[in-house]
């Protein structure tokens, strides 16, 4: 599946760039048809792998609610990574969740990402609910996500939890 913006390719991930990513071979991404500087995948991506690779494998390839690569359109370059943790629930709450290299921090991109994603979720009639989660001091995100529409929806002793709700039409 892909997703484009002005200056983005949003893609999300296959077994091969999973696999990959978790061997840090920068050949096998570029082999894929991507560049990275080897800021990709990051710390806390990197230990999601797993998660997401499991989902794959149940769901036997991917609905969208799963991890996408935020790429550079003109270069190719992997800059980030955004997506959701699973299918939307019986409510129709999905949690997403998304972070930029540092070397590509301070341009946009994440926030030009997370638009065209909630955008595609909110097309489907199951979404109501979109969720995301942050830690207090992350200045970077909080200003994000009130950007783009969500609300504080209440915090714990670890982090903030943060909810935007849909308004179908």
């Amino acid at each position: 599946m892909e997703l484009q913006t002005n200056r983005l390719i949003l893609k999300t991930l296959d077994l091969p760039l999973i696999e990959a990513a978790a061997q840090r071979d920068v050949g096998a991404i570029e082999a894929l048809g991507y560049k990275t500087n080897g800021e990709w995948p990051g710390p806390d991506f990197f230990e999601a792998l797993p998660y997401f690779r499991e989902l794959l494998i149940q769901n036997n390839g991917t609905r969208g609610f799963d991890s996408w690569i935020i790429a550079a359109k003109d270069s190719k370059e992997i800059v980030g990574g955004i997506g959701f943790l699973g299918d939307p629930d019986q409510d129709g709450r999905i949690e997403i969740g998304f972070a930029t290299n540092e070397s590509h921090r301070r341009q946009g991109y994440c926030f030009e990402a997370a638009q065209k994603l909630i955008e595609w979720a909110l097309n489907h009639e199951e979404v109501r609910i979109i969720t995301a989660r942050c830690e207090p001091d992350n200045t970077g995100s909080k200003n994000l996500l009130v950007k783009l529409g969500f609300e504080l929806d209440h915090t714990d002793e670890e982090l903030l939890h943060w909810k935007f709700t849909a308004t179908k039409k």
